[in-house]
């Protein structure tokens, strides 16, 4: 490596670790990091039982997050772990693109890492998503350089990277599934390669006997993305992540035409490329969207699969000349979904579940609560799980969650017994989890026998897949009140 190329490696990393450090701490915890705090927090044995039968993922991000907490509880720190993994996807990025093609790969395939989108989002956030990235470029350094040597180095990195994989996340086997697709169809499925799979196998066995209760579970999420509308979403996210509207067009017409002209050129490089690469590329892009339709798939599942689709149009654009405007437009096309990101801009986030102000919000009712004051909530509990109001709400007063129906009446009875002694109550709704009952104790509290002390909304959001129905639906996704009983 040149001074040059050194210094340029250099300023794209610092360029990735000021993007990823920027606002580390500004939001509070969203409710899968704080799944993750909750399973951390418990035995690892517990953890393990829990996510066999309720959750989709293996253990090896819930087992770092168990011993991350030792370091601290706040926002800030916790997300220093999947921040870690987000920055070494740059320069282990430059070394996959190297090796993939020269110098001038390593570069813009490391550059589209450091300013992706959604990789800079999910290395703010206490998810594996970052780590799972981190864990496939290694793979698959390793795995090229297996193509061109049987190094054992190169195979105790194979085999250690893909069983990490497997136990990082279960649509980990894409990786393996692509390499055992790759070597069959080069004919390069030699007895090396097959003990390794062999090997990598052996010790995902453990975790192969709970896979089945994991599907249980799956089958029974359903996401509301259209079928039809999964796969172009899935490559939009895998580009602009979920802070760009896709109804933006002022935005999104421009880029897709861009994009589109970068990959009718790459198109044309990979169809010259050795044979050994071309196979590589085509199943590495085509095999995975095939998972795309799974009822339960969302894109991050699918974000780590997002390298070969920069990898690809590295490819063509690293054909042009530096002077070239498309190599610059590919990039500052990047920047809007980015400065969409850093202004909270709400109108353009997919998920806005992750802006909501949770340590704002129960900061403000514990600086007007009083003493006797009772908290009503309608947000989903576990018993076993940390919520946000259990883990921002420092204060003493009762807490009542009402889960359905049936705990209106419950309601009414404790507020009939206590409204000689507390005469105050806080309503948190919560819209997102539980939108039905939230209606109808909102209508139980906004009738004559009540005085409304305080309110505040949060979020006022749009239901993007509305407009698909030829209308706009919007909606708050917490609210909260302080009402008074009047006499």
């Amino acid at each position: 490596m040149n001074k040059k190329t050194g210094f340029l490696v250099f300023a794209i990393f610092f360029t990735g670790v000021f993007l990823r450090i920027f606002h580390l701490g500004q939001h509070s915890f969203w409710c899968d990091e704080l799944l993750a705090i909750s399973l951390g927090k418990h035995s690892i044995k517990w953890m393990i039982d829990y996510i066999t039968f309720n959750d989709a993922h293996p253990p090896l991000f819930y087992l770092l997050v168990h011993f991350w907490l030792y370091f601290g509880e706040s926002e800030i720190i916790l997300r220093i772990l999947p921040l870690i993994f987000g920055l070494l996807c740059i320069p282990s990025g430059y070394i996959l693109g190297k090796n993939f093609g020269n110098e001038k790969t390593g570069l813009l395939f490391s550059l589209f890492i450091s300013l992706s989108p959604p990789f800079i989002l999910w290395s703010q956030i206490l998810k594996s998503y970052t780590l799972l990235t981190f864990l496939t470029i290694l793979s698959f350094i390793a795995f090229i350089k297996l193509l061109k040597t049987e190094n054992k180095k190169f195979f105790s990195i194979f085999c250690l990277s893909n069983i990490l994989i497997l136990y990082t996340h279960n649509f980990g086997f894409i990786v393996i599934l692509i390499q055992i697709l790759t070597l069959l169809t080069l004919k390069r499925m030699n007895k090396k390669f097959v003990f390794s799979f062999f090997f990598i196998f052996l010790f995902y066995i453990p975790w192969i006997l709970k896979i089945p209760y994991q599907i249980k579970f799956t089958l029974g999420v359903r996401r509301p993305i259209p079928l039809l509308l999964k796969l172009p979403y899935t490559i939009f996210y895998f580009f602009f992540g979920e802070t760009l509207n896709p109804f933006n067009f002022k935005i999104v017409i421009p880029s897709l035409i861009i994009y589109l002209s970068i990959f009718v050129i790459s198109l044309n490089k990979l169809s010259k490329m050795q044979k050994e690469k071309k196979y590589l590329m085509i199943i590495s892009l085509i095999l995975p969207l095939f998972f795309v339709f799974f009822p339960s798939t969302v894109p991050q599942n699918l974000i780590f699969i997002a390298i070969f689709w920069f990898l690809f149009f590295t490819v063509g654009i690293q054909e042009l000349n530096y002077k070239n405007l498309l190599i610059y437009l590919n990039f500052i096309f990047l920047l809007p979904s980015l400065i969409f990101y850093y202004l909270n801009d709400i109108s353009q986030y997919h998920d806005v579940s992750k802006l909501i102000p949770f340590r704002e919000m129960f900061k403000k009712i514990q600086e007007i609560e009083k003493e006797g004051d009772i908290i009503i909530t309608t947000e989903k509990y576990d018993n076993e799980i940390i919520t946000p109001l259990v883990w921002y709400y420092k204060g003493k007063n009762k807490i009542i969650r009402i889960k359905d129906k049936n705990n209106l009446k419950i309601l009414s009875d404790i507020l009939y017994e206590k409204q000689k002694k507390s005469l105050r109550f806080f309503l948190i709704f919560d819209f997102i989890n539980n939108p039905d009952i939230s209606k109808e104790l909102k209508k139980f509290f906004f009738g004559d026998e009540y005085e409304k002390l305080y309110e505040r909304k949060y979020i006022f959001n749009e239901k993007l897949l509305s407009r698909l129905k030829g209308m706009r639906e919007y909606y708050y996704l917490v609210e909260v009140y302080l009402f008074q009983k009047k006499f």
